[in-house]
C-alpha cells in the first residue's frame, strides 16, 4: 500500500491575505504591507445603546519568513490604529502577532511551535484583518474568533500557543502528542482564564488519500473556571483530490465541574475546504469543545462559519462568509452567543496594490446584553513582494 501524500503545511497572515506556504521556497523574505481606510461604524463603542461614526484606519504588517533544509519559521507583527469623526469616541488601537516553527530533526520526527497574542479593545478585532486559518489548502475564518464580541470591555489579551511532535513509527503509521494553552483576560468585566490541554494521537493512512486517527486528551482549567476534563475518540481525513480535504474528529468529553448534565457532552471537528477550477474554492467548519477563545473561558463552547470566493475578473474576487458561536451559561463566567456575516469584493492593480471593499455585521448577546454592529469600508493596501504570500485565489 502507497503512504498518504504528505499535505502542505501554511501559516495564516495576519494581514488577511490569505496563507502562508511553510516550505523551501525562501531562504529569508521580509513580509511587509501597509494597509489605510475609512468607512461608516454604526456602533464603534459595541453596546447595547450607541451612535454611528465614521472611521478611519491605519494597519502596518510586517513579517519574516525564513527556510532551510530543515526548518521553517514564520513571525508576523500587525497593529491596527482607529479614529472617529465623533468626539464620542476615542482612538483605539489592536496589537497581534504570531510565530510558527516547523522543525524536521529527522526522516521520522517532526516538531511544530505555534504561538498567537492579541491585545486591544475586543470590538476593535472587527476592524482589524481576518486571520485565516487552513482549512486544508483553503483559507478560512473560524466563528469562534469573528461571530461574537464583547461590549464595552476595555482591553482584551488573549495568548495562545502549542507545541507538537510527530513520529512516524512506518509509512503508514505516526504517532503525536501535543501541548496547548490558552488564556484570555478581559479587564473591564474582572473575567479570566486559561486551559492546559495534552493530547496523543495516532494515525494511519489506508490510502493515499484516506486515514483514520485516535486520540485521547486531558485538559485543566485555571482562572475563573477551575475543574479538568478528559476525553478519547478518533476520526478520518479524506482529500479526494488535488486542494480538497475533509476532517472529522469526533469522542466524548467529560469534566469535573459541578455543572449538572453539561458535565459530559461530545466533543466534535469538522472541516472541509475545496478549490475548484482555481476560480472558486469554499470551506466549512464546526466544532463543540471545552474552550478559553477571545470571549473567554466556556465548559461548552459552539462554533460554525462557512465562506466562497469566486474570481469574477483576472484581477478582481468577490467573497462571502458567516459564522456562529455560542456557550453555556454558567455562575463563574458570562455566557455569549452571536452571528456575523460579511461580504468582500477587492481587485489587485500594478506595483503591490489591492483595493477591498468591505460590508461586515453581527448580532450578539453577552451576559443578557444584546448588540447589532454594521460597518461599511474602503481600503488601500500596499505589499512588498507580495506575489510571494500565498493569497489563497
Amino acid at each position: 500500500m502507497s503512504p498518504q501524500k504528505e499535505e502542505p503545511v501554511y501559516a495564516g497572515s495576519l494581514n488577511g491575505s490569505g496563507l502562508i506556504a511553510m516550505d523551501e521556497s525562501a531562504e529569508k523574505h521580509l513580509l511587509f504591507s501597509m494597509t489605510t481606510g475609512g468607512g461608516w461604524d454604526t456602533n464603534p463603542g459595541n453596546m447595547e445603546k450607541a451612535s454611528s461614526s465614521g472611521v478611519y484606519s491605519l494597519s502596518p504588517y510586517l513579517g519574516y519568513r525564513m527556510a532551510t533544509q530543515r526548518s521553517q519559521l514564520i513571525v508576523q507583527y500587525q497593529p491596527t490604529f482607529l479614529g472617529y469623526n465623533s468626539e464620542v469616541y476615542a482612538r483605539q488601537s489592536l496589537h497581534r502577532a504570531s510565530g510558527s516553527m516547523l522543525f524536521t530533526q529527522s526522516e521520522r520526527l517532526t516538531w511544530k511551535v505555534d504561538a498567537f497574542g492579541n491585545y486591544g479593545p475586543n470590538g476593535t478585532r472587527l476592524l482589524s484583518s481576518s486571520q485565516a486559518v487552513a482549512v486544508g489548502e483553503v483559507p478560512g475564518t473560524s466563528g469562534a474568533s469573528s461571530a461574537s464580541y464583547l461590549g464595552n470591555s476595555s482591553n482584551l489579551t488573549y495568548v495562545a500557543g502549542s507545541v507538537s511532535a510527530a513520529y512516524r513509527l512506518s509509512e503508514q503509521d505516526t504517532i503525536a502528542v501535543t501541548g496547548t494553552n490558552a488564556y484570555s483576560r478581559t479587564s473591564d468585566l474582572n473575567q479570566q482564564g486559561g486551559i492546559a490541554n495534552l493530547q496523543v494521537a495516532y494515525t494511519r493512512a489506508v490510502s493515499e488519500t484516506v486515514s483514520w486517527n485516535g486520540y485521547a486528551q486531558g485538559g485543566h482549567f485555571y482562572g475563573d473556571l477551575a475543574y479538568e476534563t478528559y476525553g478519547a475518540g478518533g476520526g478520518l481525513r479524506w482529500r479526494p483530490r488535488e486542494r480538497t480535504s475533509l476532517s472529522v474528529s469526533v469522542g466524548p468529553q467529560f469534566t469535573t465541574c459541578d455543572c449538572a448534565s453539561s458535565r459530559t457532552g461530545l466533543t466534535y471537528s469538522v472541516s472541509f475546504g475545496t478549490r475548484i477550477a482555481d476560480k472558486w474554492q469554499m470551506y466549512a467548519l464546526t466544532d463543540h469543545l471545552p474552550t478559553v477563545s477571545y470571549l473567554g473561558p466556556s465548559l461548552w463552547q459552539r462554533s460554525a462559519s462557512s465562506g466562497v470566493q469566486y474570481q469574477v475578473t483576472r484581477i478582481g474576487v468577490i467573497s462571502a462568509d458567516v459564522g456562529y458561536i455560542s456557550s453555556d451559561t454558567l455562575k463563574a463566567v458570562s455566557s455569549y452567543r452571536g452571528i456575523s456575516w460579511g461580504v468582500n469584493y477587492g481587485f489587485h492593480l500594478p506595483h503591490g496594490l489591492a483595493v477591498l471593499y468591505t460590508y461586515r455585521g453581527y448580532a450578539t448577546n453577552t451576559g443578557g446584553a444584546e448588540t447589532n454592529r454594521n460597518l461599511a469600508q474602503a481600503s488601500i493596501t500596499w505589499t512588498y513582494r507580495g506575489g510571494e504570500v500565498f493569497q489563497g485565489r
